[in-house]
C-alpha cells in the first residue's frame, strides 16, 4: 500500500526535486540566464511552487549551495575513512578524490557559478565565505586527521593545504569539465596522489 506522505513530506520532496531542477538548470545555463520558470518547468511545477519554498531565485541558489556544500563536506571527511594505515597513504587518499571528482560531474559548473556570483555579489559576499569555508575546514579537518591516523606531519598548517588542494582539486574539475578527454582518470589520480604526497611528507619520530 503506498504510503501517504503528510503535508510536511509533500513540502520537502518539492524543495528536493526543485533544488534538484535548479541544480541541471544552474549548470546548464548559468546563474544570471536561468529563470525560475525554467526551473519550475525542469522539476514538473508551476512557478508558484517554487515560490512558496523559496522568495526567488537567489534564495533558491543559496539553499542549493547548502545542499552541494554538506554533500562536499560529507564526502571530504569520508577520505580519512577510505584510507588504510598499512597503504600508500597519499596514493589512496588521492583515488579517493578523484573518485569524489567523478560522481558529481555537474559540481564543477555548479561551482563556478557559486564563486563567480558570491564573488561578485556585494549582498552575499558573507554567505558565499561561510559556504566556501566550510569546505576549507572539511578538507584541513580530513588531512589532519589523515596525518594523525598514519602518523606523520603535515609540512604546512593544514588551512593553508586545504586551500591549496582545493584549488588544485576545482582546476582540474573545471578543465575536466570544460574538456573530459583533457585529462586522464590516470593522470588525475597520479597527480593528486602526488600533491597530496608533498603536503604529509614528515614522519614523526
Amino acid at each position: 500500500m503506498r504510503k501517504v506522505l503528510t503535508r510536511r513530506e509533500r513540502q520537502e520532496q518539492t524543495r528536493e526535486l526543485l533544488l534538484d531542477a535548479a541544480a541541471m538548470v544552474f549548470a546548464r545555463r548559468g546563474y544570471h540566464e536561468a529563470s525560475v520558470e525554467e526551473i519550475a518547468s525542469e522539476a514538473g511545477f508551476s512557478t508558484g511552487a517554487v515560490y512558496s519554498n523559496f522568495s526567488g531565485k537567489e534564495e533558491l541558489f543559496l539553499a542549493l549551495a547548502d545542499r552541494e556544500v554538506e554533500k562536499q563536506v560529507a564526502e571530504i571527511h569520508a577520505v580519512a575513512e577510505g584510507v588504510e594505515a598499512d597503504g600508500e597513504a597519499a596514493v589512496e587518499a588521492g583515488r579517493q578524490f578523484q573518485e569524489l571528482l567523478k560522481r558529481d560531474r555537474d559540481w564543477p559548473l555548479l561551482f563556478y557559478e557559486f564563486w563567480s556570483f558570491g564573488v561578485r555579489s556585494a549582498r552575499i559576499q558573507g554567505e558565499f565565505a561561510k559556504r566556501r569555508q566550510a569546505v576549507q575546514d572539511a578538507l584541513a579537518e580530513t588531512l589532519d586527521r589523515l596525518a594523525a591516523q598514519l602518523g606523520f606531519e603535515l609540512r604546512f598548517p593544514a588551512p593553508m593545504l586545504a586551500t591549496a588542494i582545493g584549488a588544485t582539486l576545482n582546476g582540474l574539475a573545471f578543465e575536466r569539465a570544460a574538456d573530459p578527454g583533457a585529462i586522464s582518470d590516470e593522470v588525475l589520480g597520479e597527480f593528486v596522489a602526488a600533491i597530496l604526497g608533498c603536503s604529509i611528507a614528515v614522519a614523526e619520530h
